[in-house]
Parts: C-alpha cells; sequence; structure tokens
C-alpha cells in the first residue's frame, strides 16, 4: 500500500478506469505504457495483446481508447504520470 494518501487515491482511480476499459474491449489481454518518443505526448501504448484475433480497427479502436484515459487521468491528475510510466497492464482472470 502506498503511504501517500494522495497517490493511494490516484492508483484507486487508475484501477477503475483500466478496469473500465478491460471491461469495454472483452478481447484485450494487456498493454505496457512506456515513455513516447514523440515530444508531444508523455506516454507511449506498447505491447497491445488480444486473446483473440481482433481486425486493425479493432485494435486502433482499443488503442485509442487505452490512449485517451491515460491522456484524461493525467491531464486531470499530473501526479498519475509517475503511477503508469513504463507499467504493463493484465487482465485478471478469476
Amino acid at each position: 500500500m502506498n503511504p501517500n494518501p494522495q497517490l493511494s487515491r490516484v492508483e484507486a482511480e487508475l484501477s477503475a478506469r483500466i478496469g473500465a476499459v478491460f471491461g469495454r474491449c472483452p478481447d484485450l489481454a494487456g498493454f505496457s505504457l512506456q515513455d513516447s518518443p514523440y515530444p508531444q505526448e508523455e506516454l507511449f501504448v506498447a505491447d497491445l495483446g488480444f486473446s483473440a484475433p481482433v481486425s486493425a480497427e479493432e485494435c486502433d479502436d482499443v488503442y485509442s481508447m487505452i490512449a485517451d484515459t491515460v491522456a484524461d487521468l493525467v491531464s486531470e491528475r499530473p501526479e498519475a504520470l509517475e503511477l503508469l510510466r513504463g507499467r504493463t497492464f493484465a487482465r485478471t482472470l478469476h
């Protein structure tokens, strides 16, 4: 558990938003976020993986959804950037 209460709240919000992305994309298995090679962007969605074949259009849609979700979160909570950088997210199976 993070000892900083503000970062704990950001982590909880991050989990909820990423969980919603996985909820909307049933074939999404996981992805990672890395430093962007583009100066106008902070993070880059990488290693996008799916549990079933998807079309290029579906892949682009999921990529955009993740990028928009991350950009919105960082815009609203700049401190989230350090929690996101270099992180991998995977679907949790129960």
